[in-house]
């Protein structure tokens, strides 16, 4: 012993350090079953963890009507069926359940079967509105998940910068500022709308 202290070597100090504990990863039947939590929370499940975000502000929640709107008018006469924030089992291992704000699909789908009620796979178009909370790093992640899964275009509409984000299952991509016209290709087919009328005032 030196100076008073007991001398410890450091294996035995590495031994007793707490062991990392990983959480416990849920299934599609154990995040379905879940209680909804706190109200000003919008949760997801990736990769079998549970994500939540606070509530989006008035200004995302207008934009959000705006898009749905258009692709809802586009596919009353088409049978397509419109979707906000409904659950899209993008994966069943990892478990993953997705709600983009705004999702289109050609035809309806069944969810039988599907934990939650979700409807299995991608949405043909899905689209995202940017939240402050939203990381470049954490958008981009989504959007493959989107790919990956089936969808066949994905936006990503930015209300501050009045952009639309255009990505492809293809791998292509664009950028459409407030003077150009979005449209469905072929996707969607006879689609378009002027960006700048999905922002509106804000």
């Amino acid at each position: 012993m030196a100076g008073g202290y007991p001398s410890r070597r450091f294996d035995d100090m590495a031994t007793s350090a707490p062991a990392r504990v990983e959480p416990k990863l849920l299934t599609l039947s154990e995040y379905a079953a879940l209680d909804e939590l706190a109200h000003e929370y919008v949760t997801e499940l990736v990769r079998g963890r549970v994500v939540r975000e606070p509530r989006p502000r008035n200004v995302h929640g207008e934009v959000q009507i705006e898009v749905a709107y258009h692709i809802k008018a586009w596919a009353r006469s088409r049978g397509a069926v419109v979707t906000a924030e409904s659950g899209y089992m993008l994966s069943e291992v990892p478990a993953t359940v997705r709600g983009p704000d705004v999702a289109a699909t050609l035809e309806r789908r069944s969810t039988e079967g599907v934990p939650g009620g979700w409807v299995r796979g991608a949405p043909d178009v899905a689209v995202e509105v940017l939240s402050p909370s939203d990381s470049a790093s954490a958008m981009q992640e989504k959007v493959l998940e989107y790919l990956d899964a089936g969808a066949r275009l994905v936006w990503i509409v930015d209300a501050e910068a009045h952009t639309v984000t255009v990505y492809r299952a293809d791998g292509t991509g664009a950028i459409l500022r407030e003077d150009y016209t979005l449209g469905g290709e072929d996707v969607l087919d006879g689609f378009a709308v002027p960006v700048r009328e999905l922002f509106g005032g804000v």
